[in-house]
């Protein structure tokens, strides 16, 4: 049966970071936060003065594998309703001044290779067991069997337990949670880890805007 979107089952936050890729590209991934205990969530710029330290701290930390030439120059934080929309006409966001990422320079992918982080929540199955975001440009060099070391893996999971701590920490009424707006079944559960392979993966959205030059 395939997918039908419907209504989230609840409002929650929005999280959303990303900027620029060499060529003109651009790049960006998202993050949902949960209410919890029993307090209903709304929109306040100190959340996303914290929420932005935080987003800095893990593109910038060397153990997160992106390159320099990736650049953060957006951070938003913004309430969602249960339509998917933002509650408020402001837009909460702020606009970093380019930060580049933490990793080797030298070992820069091209702009389309990705590393997927996937977050787990205790459950394997079911609407919103898992969710995923997309880092961009990662550095650690790949091996002949086209697998990157497993202790660079370790090293992307461990930063991300940091940046997930550190985002739980910004409010005490809202976690990093998954959330399935499936028609009919809406879900969120709450992410309780993440799981960091060692093969790359391709978002071919990123490379849409550099020339070919062919030859």
């Amino acid at each position: 049966m395939s997918y039908t979107p419907g209504p989230f089952d609840s409002a929650h936050f929005y999280l959303q970071w990303g900027g620029k890729l060499p060529g003109g590209e651009s790049w960006s991934c998202g993050l949902r936060m949960a209410a919890t205990g029993g307090v209903t969530p709304a929109n306040d710029p100190s959340l996303l003065t914290a929420t932005t330290a935080a987003v800095q701290a893990y593109h910038a930390a060397p153990a997160t594998g992106i390159s320099p030439r990736a650049k953060l120059s957006f951070v938003k934080f913004n309430l969602v309703g249960t339509d998917g929309h933002y509650v408020e006409s402001v837009t909460y966001g702020t606009t970093p001044a380019d930060i580049g990422g933490g990793g080797t320079d030298g070992n820069t992918m091209p702009n389309q290779i990705t590393n997927v982080v996937s977050l787990t929540t205790g459950y394997s199955r079911g609407p919103a067991h898992r969710g995923r975001f997309y880092l961009p440009l990662p550095t650690y060099g790949i091996d002949t069997a086209n697998q990157y070391a497993a202790a660079n893996a370790i090293q992307v999971s461990n930063s991300t337990d940091t940046f997930i701590a550190a985002l739980n920490a910004v409010s005490a009424n809202s976690d990093v949670a998954v959330f399935s707006r499936k028609l009919g079944a809406p879900a969120h559960r709450l992410v309780t880890g993440n799981l960091v392979g060692r093969v790359y993966d391709t978002q071919r959205r990123r490379r849409r805007a550099v020339a070919e030059l062919y030859q």
